[in-house]
């Protein structure tokens, strides 16, 4: 297998294990209310507290990563998560679960800024979209089996089960990554330049509010759909928890073929759509009382989240200096990130304050998402002028 190849097979794997890793909780989170005391300011609590300890971790994690050998330093952070896993799963009340799955996110910090930097230097042009199509296409599939397997597993088998098999899982992807991939050596230290926050800024500044708003809209989908769909709808534990998974299936397949599509209809007119889909698939979520008309708008404008993961990363890999890819990916996962963290401290406090009954604090996340989405929208409809060959998406890749 030629080694561009590995490299994309073992970030892949990788990407697969560690979101499958940091679903788990989301996935379960109704078998959970009935462990631990978790309601709405609960869940919101826990994913937020998630979403920040990642966003914090993965900055010194990106700008490490450019000065080590991305496929061992990748391995210890997957390692990390493993043993952190292990960890959640022998929680015996609520503050031991939070402290835990905050200790599991220091591992899951690594994937991001490491493992998608590493494409970013591996791949350029069209295979760069296609390359960040087929690993984010994985880690939606980390996602879907997260979801789906944890609710069912936490039913028959007890709530610790899934997180014990992630576990297990990650670690067996760190020993075939070991073996597909040999040490490579670093850059040379005198090629490398030093990571200039302010030139990074300057370089992505465009994508920081798109990247914040797909944080929020993954971290209240996964985390708050459940509770909707067995709150709201009336669906069991597993129903819900693999209902979910569906909705980010219907996504992984069009990420998986990114590269053509984008090729098709143009990498920016892709981005801004995908937002206006995003936001209406929320607000039907909110208000509609169909449970089937719900779920097929999940499935299908909901989906469209899924696009604008690999549609950013390869802006920003064009935009950033290629070899301080680390820094840049782990800089702007930052707000990445802290929109997941603070849209999960909004939503859950809100339908706390404002939700009188079950049903409606279960709406109430996504009325919020919605109105960010539709935000998005008009955000890149109105700096399309300032994006390079924004009719066909393509930017073009700096020289330095």
């Amino acid at each position: 297998m030629a080694g561009d190849r590995r490299v994309l097979l073992v970030n892949s794997i990788y990407h697969l294990t560690n979101d499958g890793a940091v679903t788990v909780m989301a996935g379960q989170i109704t078998v959970l209310r009935t462990v631990f005391p978790i309601d709405a300011l609960e869940i919101g609590l826990l994913t937020g507290t998630a979403f920040l300890v990642t966003a914090v971790v993965q900055i010194l994690v990106g700008a490490l990563s450019d000065r080590r050998e991305p496929s061992r330093f990748l391995g210890v952070g997957i390692l990390l998560l493993a043993l952190g896993s292990f960890s959640v799963a022998a929680s015996t009340s609520l503050p031991m679960l939070l402290a835990f799955v905050a200790v599991s996110r220091i591992g899951a910090s690594f994937y991001h800024p490491v493992g998608i930097a590493w494409i970013g230097r591996e791949f350029r042009g069209q295979a760069l979209d296609r390359s960040m199509g087929v690993q984010s296409a994985f880690g939606d599939s980390g996602v879907i089996l997260g979801m789906a397997t944890s609710a069912v597993l936490g039913l028959t088998l007890g709530w610790q089960s899934p997180f014990l098999l992630w576990g297990a899982l990650n670690l067996a992807a760190v020993a075939l990554a070991f073996f597909l991939v040999p040490r490579q050596p670093p850059l040379p230290t005198q090629t490398r330049p030093r990571a200039d926050y302010a030139s990074i800024v300057r370089d992505v500044r465009l994508w920081l509010f798109p990247l914040g708003l797909g944080g929020a809209a993954f971290a209240v989908f996964t985390s708050f759909g459940p509770p909707l769909l067995k709150d709201k709808f009336g669906f069991t534990d597993a129903a819900a928890g693999v209902s979910i998974a569906l909705w980010i299936l219907a996504g992984a397949l069009v990420a998986f073929f990114f590269g053509r599509v984008s090729r098709r209809f143009g990498r920016f007119r892709i981005l801004a759509v995908s937002y206006a889909l995003l936001g209406i698939a929320s607000f039907v979520g909110a208000t509609s009382g169909e449970p089937i008309f719900v779920l097929a708008t999940f499935w299908t404008l909901g989906s469209a989240l899924f696009v604008t993961y690999p549609a950013i990363f390869s802006f920003v890999s064009e935009a950033g200096h290629r070899q301080l890819q680390g820094a840049t990916f782990g800089f702007i996962f930052l707000f990445q990130l802290l929109g997941g963290a603070l849209a999960s401290y909004a939503a859950g406090s809100l339908a706390s304050a404002l939700g009188p009954t079950p049903a409606i604090r279960a709406s109430i996340p996504f009325l919020l998402v919605g109105g960010l989405a539709l935000g998005g929208f008009v955000y890149l409809v109105a700096i399309r002028g300032r994006v390079p060959n924004s009719r066909d998406g393509v930017l073009v890749a700096p020289t330095t």
